[in-house]
């Protein structure tokens, strides 16, 4: 009985370890058991409940709410603001949230203003920051396609900046006081929609990556290193319109975060596309490899002790 309870812990082992190599094999091919999708934030079709009621969001202004395509949080008409926030704060540590969104009208060569997605302490306070309001406390990325200056880049773009909550925004010159990065993005009047993902690692970093159309590469927009926002910060999609104007459509949310053990092994490098999953170090790897092999060696070890003490005792009787 002895024996048989010894194979079967040196076989436990072994599958502890196979499920060890199984765990970092499907890691690497893209799978993290440490990502937790944050369901609260998750906005698609239909985007209301049962009830017709919108949960964990409120929209506001001259947003509509079509369940059948989209949400519009402004038509293609003038002087138009609407909005969506998150009525829960998201993580303090880390998350990642992608967005699709669609923007275009029948203006051939002025539209505009554009549409910001915000991470602020403030939340649903209307103003002149493409819908949201303006010393916001928070980060800031702003689709903007209308040029109120001149500047050696083109339009539409986007832009991030952090807010202190006392700086205003330079809105006469689109933001140059206040930007900590940028990228020219054709994003208007395209046939699908633009996907965005935004990575925050506190401390670290502020990272922003656009696909314009489904076929077509990541592009790394920027990044803004050692970046920390407010704890307790809202999720806010938001839109504009003045005397020029264009349909400003979010087609849907999704968002995640990590455990705080996995943060430890975050690897991002810009330059691969969307932010990564951390990966299981080696020398964590190595380390439960170890340990599984010495389980098995003392359960062999004690099954042999075993067998020589039987042998010993048949030979007295």
């Amino acid at each position: 009985m002895f024996g048989s309870l010894v194979k079967a812990a040196a076989l436990g082992a072994l599958t502890l370890l196979l499920g060890a190599s199984t765990t970092v094999q499907a890691k690497a091919n893209g799978i993290d058991t440490d990502v937790h999708s944050l369901r609260a934030f998750t906005l698609e079709l239909p985007y209301v409940d049962e009830g017709f009621q919108m949960r964990n969001y409120d929209f506001g202004g001259d947003a509509i709410v079509n369940t059948l395509s989209r949400i519009r949080l402004t038509p293609d008409l003038q002087s138009r603001m609407g909005w969506v926030w998150s009525t829960t704060p998201l993580p303090d540590d880390y998350w990642k949230v992608e967005f699709e969104i669609k923007v275009g009208g029948k203006g051939g060569y002025l539209y505009g203003d554009g549409m910001g997605f915000f991470v602020t302490k403030e939340r649903a306070s209307p103003g002149p920051v493409f819908g949201n309001r303006d010393y916001f406390h928070g980060l800031g990325v702003l689709f903007d396609t209308y040029p109120n200056g001149k500047h050696d880049f083109s339009t539409p773009f986007v832009m991030g900046m952090i807010g202190d909550g006392k700086t205003a925004y330079d809105g006469a010159h689109d933001g140059d006081a206040n930007r900590l990065g940028m990228c020219e993005a054709y994003f208007r009047n395209l046939n699908n929609p633009t996907k965005v993902a935004v990575t925050y690692y506190k401390g670290r970093f502020v990272n922003v990556q656009i696909q314009l159309q489904p076929k077509d590469k990541w592009i790394n927009c920027f990044t803004i290193n050692n970046a920390t926002l407010p704890t307790g910060s809202y999720l806010g999609f938001t839109a504009l319109t003045g005397d020029i104007s264009d349909n400003h459509d979010l087609i849907s949310v999704r968002a995640e975060t990590l455990r705080s053990e996995a943060l430890e092994n975050y690897n991002f490098s810009p330059d691969m596309g969307v932010p990564a999953a951390p990966t299981i170090s080696g020398a964590s790897f190595l380390g439960t490899v170890v340990k599984l092999l010495l389980v098995v060696g003392v359960c062999v070890g004690a099954f042999v002790g075993y067998r020589k003490y039987s042998a010993d005792s048949a030979r007295r009787f």
